[in-house]
């Protein structure tokens, strides 16, 4: 029963932490989808699914400041704005092959008053079809979109226009161009408000795309899906066009757009569709104008929405991997994840829409990686489960052989094990009552019970003929009283034969007689008196001397050792032999792996015969060297072979008189007293319906 209810306790707490396992691992990954994390990375992934190039539209053609140009024209520092100037009235030569949009990407910020500035003026003011380029100065502020939710935009404080004739005649727009944290160019402004007089400034692409019919509500700013690469817009060098070599009929009905296509000229940025090389501003406009024109806009996906289908995608199939089989886990895995990606792409090319490509794939990879550890942990688990298990069943059929090898040792194992759990139950139960500051964990609890099963592994070692020893002279005892009736019938022959009297032979057969039937009280355990002793001492000074002068002692040697024997039953060389089981329990421990979490019973079992004031055996230490579970596994020893009844050679002790015998050891420094008041609180007090408390 108790098994069963464990084995559902454990499934259920299995079952909470992989909901709340699949729980966080969703909500991490909808934070990755909203903040989009990893940032580089995601922008490097999303690149490659939605920046695809497309064709190269032919009606918007690039006129390069290019190095052709500058070899000819000399450095562009050097230049006047004549060349611009003359650039204009050429492709507006003939009105009806003119360029739609001449949208020249030059800042004219500053001025003279030259006959080249007013040439500029004058030719600008002549035409509708030019859209000239400005800067910006930008700053952030915060503000509630259309959803209502806060964030962070841009607005003009300072236009950089150009000069003011020419600003006056002309039409343009900033070309500020907006940098994502990775340095790469993403996003670019359509329109922007000044925050001195609420102003609302068009971009050059937009002002450019708005000549040609573009939408005036579009977003302020807009991702765009690149077309082209740097280089592929069809470029021309300024120089061919001035000097005729490219007519400026080809550009009939085009949007022309002039800028810089040279090194030197510091203007080209990173952008995502070509991370191998930079692109000129001019081509950056290019792809920007074709975007407008083109809806080649990506649209972000609602962040909430995202977050929720993040979180339920990651977060259901997460537990769905906890919840199942490792193949199916890794079918699971591998098949959602790509399944996602091709989601992504789709979706985009259907609705345009991007949504976050890595947060999902990365909660999933998480899921997988945590379903492969859950089930590594729930396999360690059980093999270490089996393993103890393993280790406490040879521990178990140790005991059964060490006790089953003697009658009168019959539970004492398995007594003292269960009497040292019992004690650190106790304590804990005290110490959660507050009233002691001992505690024990269930590791405590397997190790000092795996220690008290295998204290006494060391009598395998130790003759059956000490360890069965019941009595002081044993297997001698037969031996014994078979001589002394040997002498007594010599007794009797001898009084018959006349060699001594009657009377003689009477004395003699009475005082052997008499050690006969007092034997038992001599053989026991228990400590002779005086006259007993008087008894032994003249029978062991006794010797029978035949006729024929051949003496026979009455006792041996060893029986006299045996018969001398204070308490117990055993000599000093047999209780030596008794006492170095301990130390085969050390030797045959030395041999046993018991790992991190049992790396302290090889060294209790050795020293549950060490006492506090350094008195005990093997190794006679104390004091600190003997840690608290070891106390309680000595006093537990003591304690079971006092009342135990199956010992031959004494009656079990009443619990009373048993602690009264352990308090006498505790004055005398031997055990330790505070855990023997704990053991006689468990084992001695009792409530009034009689039971241990």
């Amino acid at each position: 029963m108790d098994n069963i209810i464990g084995s559902k306790r454990s499934e259920k707490i299995k079952c909470f932490i992989r909901i709340a396992l699949s729980l966080l691992l969703g909500i991490a990954s909808g934070i990755m989808s909203l903040y989009n994390f990893p940032e580089s990375l995601e922008n490097m992934t999303a690149d490659a699914i939605y920046q695809n190039a497309d064709v190269i539209p032919d009606n918007i053609r690039i006129i390069a400041i290019d190095e052709q140009t500058l070899s000819v024209l000399g450095p562009y520092s050097d230049w006047d704005r004549s060349c611009f100037a003359r650039l204009i009235e050429v492709l507006n030569a003939d009105p009806a092959k003119a360029p739609a949009v001449i949208g020249v990407d030059v800042v004219f910020s500053g001025t003279n008053d030259s006959e080249s500035d007013q040439l500029l003026v004058d030719t600008v003011s002549e035409y509708d079809n030019i859209v000239l380029a400005s800067t910006a100065s930008l700053d952030t502020y915060l503000h509630k979109d259309d959803s209502g939710e806060y964030m962070l935009g841009s607005h003009i404080l300072t236009d950089g226009k150009p000069f003011d004739k020419l600003a006056e005649v002309s039409e343009y727009g900033f070309t500020n161009a907006i940098y994502d944290n990775d340095g790469y160019v993403r996003k670019a402004y359509t329109r922007l408000t000044s925050q001195k007089d609420d102003t609302s400034y068009d971009s050059f692409a937009y002002a450019v795309s708005k000549k040609l019919g573009a939408t005036s509500d579009l977003p302020s700013v807009i991702e765009i899906a690149y077309t082209g690469n740097a280089g592929e817009f069809e470029n021309i060098s300024m120089l061919d066009v001035l000097e005729g070599a490219v007519p400026a009929s080809y550009f009939a009905d085009s949007v022309v757009l002039v800028g810089a296509y040279e090194e030197g000229l510091m203007d080209s940025y990173r952008v995502p569709i070509d991370r191998s090389s930079e692109m000129y501003g001019v081509e950056l406009q290019a792809n920007i104008i074709n975007a407008i024109l083109n809806d080649r806009i990506i649209y972000s996906a609602d962040p909430v929405l995202q977050f929720i289908a993040a979180v339920l995608i990651v977060g259901i199939l997460a537990y769905l991997s906890l919840d199942t089989k490792l193949r199916n886990s890794v079918i699971c895995y591998f098949a959602a994840v790509p399944g996602y990606i091709a989601f992504a792409v789709v979706f985009f090319k259907i609705t345009a829409i991007s949504v976050n490509i890595l947060a999902v794939p990365i909660g999933l990879t998480l899921a997988f990686l945590a379903a492969l550890l859950f089930r590594y942990i729930d396999m360690q688990k059980k093999q270490l489960i089996e393993t103890r298990g393993m280790l406490f069943s040879m521990a178990e059929a140790m005991a059964e052989a060490i006790d089953g090898r003697t009658p009168y040792n019959a539970s004492h194992t398995k007594n003292v094990a269960k009497r040292c759990v019992e004690m650190l139950e106790y304590i804990n139960q005290l110490h959660r009552e507050k009233k002691t500051e001992l505690c024990f964990s269930e590791d405590d609890k397997r190790q000092l019970y795996l220690a008290a099963m295998l204290h006494d592994v060391g009598k395998m070692d130790t003759p059956l003929e000490v360890m069965d020893k019941p009595t002081k002279l044993g297997d001698r005892e037969k031996e014994l009283r078979s001589r002394l009736e040997i002498i007594s019938l010599h007794i009797r022959n001898d009084a018959l034969s006349g060699t001594i009297t009657q009377a003689e032979a009477d004395s003699r057969l009475e005082r052997i007689q008499e050690f006969i039937g007092k034997l038992d009280d001599f053989n026991c355990g228990r400590p002779l008196r005086d006259d007993e002793w008087a008894l032994i001492k003249e029978i062991e000074e006794s010797v029978y001397k035949a006729p024929d002068g051949k003496e026979i002692a009455y006792l041996s040697a060893e029986e006299r050792d045996d018969l001398h024997i204070r308490a117990g039953t055993l000599s000093d060389a047999e209780r030596t032999i008794m006492q170095d089981h301990v130390v085969y329990t050390d030797k045959i421990l030395s041999h046993m792996q018991f790992g991190e979490k049992f790396k302290d019973v090889r060294r209790m079992a050795a020293d549950h015969h060490e006492l506090l004031n350094g008195k005990g055996y093997p190794k006679g230490i104390g004091g600190e060297k003997l840690d608290t579970m070891t106390r309680i596994l000595t006093i537990m020893d003591i304690y079971d072979a006092l009342i135990a009844d199956d010992r031959p050679y004494k009656k079990p002790k009443p619990n009373d008189i048993a602690f009264k015998i352990l308090d006498e050891e505790a004055e005398f420094g031997k055990i330790d007293k505070e855990l023997l008041e704990y053991a006689k609180e468990l084992y001695l007090n009792a409530s009034d319906d009689g039971t241990k408390r």
